[in-house]
């Protein structure tokens, strides 16, 4: 998947090789071939005329218009994914709760999986200059429909996994962190998001030649750079 020159370890490149088969193949909510789309979709939004408006204006709802290019997926969904992939920072309850009316917190939360795993992949390929992958061909098959009926409400936008409050010993830190409470209503969203983004992150036994404060301190400033929640 990527070139052999580059110092990059097996394990990422086997997580990434699995990412793309994970996505490419039906979900649980969402058939490859609309999966791949979201990712179509998402590299579109980097350079879409109506986003670089709306990041420009003091509110994204003071510009109205239609996203460049043309999609097979839902209107609702195409514009779901310019939001989180250009400006995730302004993301409210209420455009939420709209969106909801259209696609199901389920459908919502595995998306959101799909765009964000696809993300890592991207952002690695430009950094180290190669461009974004191929898309790879869609897989056939049928949705699993298969999502967490235990999940639990906790004031978050959805539905989470239920966890208890026992902390780890890296700064008392929740052992189930919350992104991964967040992505819980969805299992396969969890083990696609955490399978692509494990390799390049730890809490701890960092295995860079950097130290644990230094990577802290790196995650940190990209996370803020990013807009991320946490």
């Amino acid at each position: 998947m990527y070139p052999d020159h580059l110092p990059l370890s097996t394990q990422l490149n086997q997580a990434h090789a699995q990412a793309w088969q994970t996505i490419s193949a039906p979900g649980d909510f969402f058939t490859g071939a609309q999966r791949l789309e979201m990712v179509r979709i998402s590299r579109q939004a980097i350079g879409c005329k109506l986003c670089e408006a709306r990041q420009s204006a003091i509110s994204p709802n003071a510009i109205s218009g239609e996203h460049d290019g043309h999609s097979s997926l839902d209107n609702t969904i195409v514009e779901m994914i310019h939001r989180i992939r250009t400006d995730p920072g302004r993301l409210t309850k209420s455009w939420f709760d709209h969106t909801t009316q259209t696609i199901s917190k389920q459908a919502y939360v595995e998306i959101v999986s799909v765009v964000t795993s696809a993300v890592i992949i991207d952002t690695l390929h430009n950094s180290l200059g190669q461009g974004v992958p191929n898309l790879p061909l869609s897989i056939r098959g049928r949705v699993g429909k298969n999502f967490n009926q235990d999940a639990v409400e906790a004031g978050a936008w959805v539905p989470l996994l239920a966890a208890g409050a026992d902390t780890t010993d890296t700064d008392h830190l929740p052992e189930v962190p919350n992104i991964i409470r967040a992505l819980g209503l969805v299992p396969s969203a969890v083990a696609l998001f955490f399978g692509t983004f494990r390799p390049h992150y730890t809490l701890k036994d960092i295995q860079l030649s950097i130290s644990q404060s230094q990577a802290e301190f790196i995650a940190a400033r990209v996370s803020a750079m990013n807009e991320c929640f946490y």
